[in-house]
């Protein structure tokens, strides 16, 4: 019974006890799960205790901290006063720093042992913008801050808008201007400011949103102007709240970041700290996207018969006004590359072939039902000069003007 007792107290002695403060949230409900996956990849030697929001995170970390009781923390809440808590007392924290607001060289410089795990911002960027560029044709992009200003969503902002302009979009930002407040209290978002800023984007326009609420409120107003989403404007928010998300029509495509990944990298950060060792390097202290939820906000890749058809539905009405192969890309809304393999796989020829063909077969029908010249019908196909006429005609279908009017 002795020994039984004594080795019942020695795994309590082994089990650390990790404090992990956070909020409630799809994020932070991911960051969870990693913890705990990696508590069990790792012999399950972790007793974990949650404190959400800041107040609870204070108060145990207080009582925990004075009693004994703490051997490590994971937080999403650095402040000046739990920091100095944790510093006396010798305890390791890894931040989980979501909004780049953490000062890990001072928090070090003041003798804290410490980690964070930050997101990485260029991922950001390269998701967002390769969700609407992989698949559409924009003539612009743009971004929505969240109406109160946050630094988490400037970065964001940051990120998005430095990817499309390295694509070649221009950008165009909207912050919230709304009215003095006190801290603490509620700000109210600019809506017609908002709507002024959407009414005025160059269409197609892709939009991205610095959170789920954010992206309803855009959804919202253009449903209320009558600017079509995502024909019009493409949205795509970020978060991946199922509550916000699916609530409105179209349903919301949002960025799930990777809380998983987070989480993890946070449970190996603390426990090289515990054992007293380095925690692994900052640059390898970095989580990303885990996916994109694609809903009805943002364009998707139509069906290959539909887009073909609208192609070639420009063509036929535009070829012979001088239309290009640009042009055609433009009127379908989606990607060069997208447009060029969907019809060549429908029609076995090339949009250029096509715009060539309508053209020919409109200079055929004058020159059928028509006495006019070559230097009269030539501008009414398409072509600058008779000469260019000419050439295609001679190119494509194997004779000349004269020889195929005569043999009529």
């Amino acid at each position: 019974m002795r020994l039984a007792q004594e080795k019942i107290a020695q795994r309590r002695i082994q089990r650390k006890r990790v404090l992990v403060a956070m909020w409630v949230g799809v994020f932070w409900q991911d960051v969870q799960d990693g913890i705990q996956s990696w508590v069990s990849d790792n012999g399950g030697k972790w007793h974990l205790h949650l404190a959400a929001g800041p107040r609870r995170y204070a108060k145990t970390l207080k009582w925990m901290a004075g009693e004994g009781r703490v051997d490590g923390v994971i937080s999403l809440y650095h402040g000046e006063d739990e920091l100095e808590t944790l510093r006396f007392a010798g305890i390791p924290i890894v931040v989980i720093d979501a909004d780049q607001t953490f000062d890990l060289d001072a928090a070090r410089g003041r003798r804290c042992r410490v980690a964070s795990v930050v997101m990485d911002m260029d991922e950001l960027g390269r998701v967002a913008v390769d969700h609407f560029l992989d698949r559409a044709t924009f003539r612009c992009g743009g971004y929505v801050e969240n109406y109160v200003g946050n630094d988490w969503s400037r970065r964001r902002g940051d990120a998005c808008l430095s990817e499309f302009e390295r694509r070649g979009l221009p950008t165009h930002r909207f912050t919230h201007h709304g009215k003095s407040c006190e801290p603490g209290s509620d700000k109210t978002p600019d809506f017609d400011g908002l709507a002024d800023w959407l009414r005025a984007l160059e269409k197609p326009a892709a939009v991205i949103a610095a959170n789920d609420a954010t992206a309803n409120d855009i959804v919202t107003l253009c449903a209320a102007m009558d600017i079509a989403v995502p024909r019009e404007i493409s949205v795509l928010g970020m978060d991946d709240n199922p509550v916000i998300c699916r609530q409105c029509i179209p349903n919301i495509s949002s960025i799930h970041f990777d809380g998983f990944r987070a989480g993890r990298l946070a449970a190996e950060a603390l426990a090289a700290l515990i054992a007293g060792r380095k925690p692994p390097a900052p640059d390898a202290l970095r989580y990303g996207v885990a996916r994109v939820a694609r809903r009805g906000s943002s364009a998707s890749t139509p069906s290959a018969g539909t887009l073909v058809q609208r192609a070639l539905d420009y063509i036929d009405a535009h070829a012979c006004e001088g239309a290009t192969l640009a042009d055609v890309v433009r009127h379908c809304s989606y990607s060069r590359s997208l447009v060029m393999k969907r019809f060549r796989e429908m029609t076995g020829r090339s949009v250029e072939k096509a715009i060539i063909a309508r053209k020919l077969e409109e200079a055929r029908r004058l020159l059928r039902e028509t006495p006019l010249p070559a230097e009269e019908i030539a501008p009414l196909c398409g072509y600058e000069t008779a000469s260019a006429l000419r050439r295609a005609f001679k190119r494509e279908l194997g004779t000349t003007l004269s020889t195929w009017r005569e043999s009529l």
